[in-house]
Order: C-alpha cells, then sequence, then structure tokens
C-alpha cells in the first residue's frame, strides 16, 4: 500500500471513531446527517518529509449546532499534535484552523477543520 493510501485508511479509521459516517472527497446524495467528508491537499515536500493538508467538513442539519460543534471538538482533540505511526507511515497531525462557512441553505451546519499533516516514510 502506498503512503497516500495509507494515510487516507488511517484518516477514515480515525474519523470512524466520532458520530457519523465518513467520506473522501464527497458525501454521496444518500449520506444521512452528520457526516463527515475529507480530503488531503497541498501537498509539499520538505527534506525527507511530505507535508499535506487535510480538510475535513463536518455536515449537520439540525437547527441546534451542539452536535457538528461536540464532532469538531471530538476530532480536535483525537488529531491535533497525535503522532500516529503505521506499518509504513510516521504521520504527526496539527491543527491549524476551524472556520464555520456560510451555507446557501441555512438549514445546514458546517464547520471546516484544517490540520497539517508531517508524514515520514519507514525505510524498510
Amino acid at each position: 500500500m502506498g503512503k497516500t493510501a495509507a494515510l487516507r485508511k488511517l484518516i477514515q479509521e480515525q474519523l470512524s471513531r466520532t458520530p457519523g459516517s465518513v467520506h473522501h472527497r464527497r458525501a454521496p446524495q444518500s449520506a444521512r446527517y452528520p457526516y463527515k467528508v475529507y480530503s488531503l491537499r497541498d501537498v509539499s515536500f520538505v527534506d525527507a518529509r511530505d507535508d499535506f493538508i487535510l480538510y475535513v467538513d463536518i455536515w449537520n442539519n439540525a437547527e441546534d449546532q451542539t452536535v457538528a460543534e461536540e464532532i469538531a471538538d471530538q476530532i480536535e482533540h483525537q488529531l491535533d499534535r497525535a503522532n500516529l505511526p503505521q506499518k509504513t507511515i510516521l504521520p504527526t497531525f496539527f491543527r491549524e484552523a476551524r472556520r464555520n462557512p456560510d451555507d446557501p441553505d441555512k438549514s445546514l451546519q458546517h464547520i471546516e477543520l484544517t490540520f497539517r499533516v508531517q508524514l515520514y516514510e519507514k525505510e524498510e
């Protein structure tokens, strides 16, 4: 398994520990609220390390934003400064930002979390 696939698998597992389903890049129209969508973007290469930017979008459709906020809090607590070594990769996550983008559909709550992921590959 390549480094990006291994990282995606780890992220999927970590995000699955919080309420709601997890989707990579986009949720299907049939997704039930609350749900999370994640993507890895903006890869930069620093010496022997790959730096990814991880975006996690949390969506809910209740009037009370508490559920989405609690999910965001759990993910931040779980991933901020987390060093999660795996068989082939050594990733460390750092929280960078939390935003509440406005959605044209005012019945939806949307929270966007951003993390920097510093990733080293293990030598075999």
